[in-house]
């Protein structure tokens, strides 16, 4: 129950620990969405795999909400390379279509991130889905709509620029997307200045959770990082002792690989296990199967 005084760092060249005292830190390492989740793309970036969720949790933070996540509807789902890929709400709300395998319209293309995710995902379901490459999703009907409207390109810039890598053209070729893992909802508990309960520790953007309660929209992550970091970068630097008096060190790490070794612990794995291997479990056939038994 003490405080945090400090950060242990890795240096990637040196391949050494370089421990970094400090009256307060500021942790912001993003979501998890690079843990995909039940096998999801994600758009997330290569570092967000829940690091500032374990170090939170282990020095004695509390965590809330972190089994709600959102998948942003529209995820590239085709060439896999790009798998995740975001394409923006202004693309449906320039009025793109999302149609399935049948040619045909399912969903109202503006209601909320989660009603068009789930939308998308009964029908790959359900098998009314487009599959390529082993990849399953849906269309944007990206022709129909530059048929309408050809200057619409010029608006919507980065539409162009993800079908050029994607490979097709736009005017001729509908984008093939997918839901992907795109903000993690749940995280370290703060308060109004980026505070958790352990003295010294702060947090701000993805890794903290309740901003945004269990369904965050569009745009305010940013207005989030904003806020909060300006918030918790001010409490941070008018907080705690003076360095001289900070005490801190690595022998808790060491005392930790001392403690698995004599426990007989031989796993890679160093951290709590937040969350469990969902890659294979199945929600609906593991639902299905409950049912069934009871």
């Amino acid at each position: 129950h003490g405080r945090c005084v400090g950060a242990i760092l890795y240096d990637l060249e040196k391949r050494s620990l370089v421990l970094v005292h400090a009256k307060a830190v500021v942790l912001a390492t993003g979501g998890s969405g690079r843990l995909h989740l039940q096998g999801f793309a994600t758009s997330n970036h290569y570092g967000a795999t829940a690091d500032g969720l374990v170090m939170a949790y282990r020095i004695g933070a509390k965590l809330r909400d972190i089994d709600s996540f959102q998948y942003h509807p529209t995820g590239v789902a085709h060439p896999p390379h790009l798998a995740g890929a975001l394409i923006s709400e202004a693309v449906r709300s320039a009025g793109t279509k999302l149609v399935n395998g049948l040619g045909e319209r399912f969903v109202d293309e503006l209601q909320p991130r989660d009603v068009v995710a789930a939308a998308i995902l009964r029908e790959c379901r359900e098998g009314r889905g487009v599959v390529r490459d082993g990849q399953v999703g849906v269309f944007l009907d990206t022709p129909r709509l530059i048929e309408n409207d050809p200057d619409v390109l010029n608006r919507l810039v980065t539409l162009g620029h993800v079908a050029h890598k994607c490979g097709i053209d736009p005017a001729v070729e509908p984008v093939m997307i997918h839901p992907t893992l795109h903000y993690q909802n749940g995280g370290v508990e703060i308060n109004g200045d980026g505070a958790t309960c352990v003295e010294g520790l702060y947090c701000a953007g993805e890794v903290t959770g309740g901003i945004h309660g269990r369904n965050r929209l569009m745009g305010n992550a940013l207005l989030d990082i904003i806020s909060f970091g300006r918030r918790a970068g001010k409490a941070a630097a008018s907080c705690g002792l003076p360095l001289k008096k900070v005490r801190g060190g690595v022998g808790h790490v060491h005392d930790l690989q001392r403690e698995m070794t004599r426990a007989g612990l031989t796993s890679d794995i160093k951290a709590p296990v937040l969350y469990p291997d969902y890659g294979k479990f199945d929600l609906r056939e593991h639902a299905g199967l409950q049912e069934q038994q009871s």
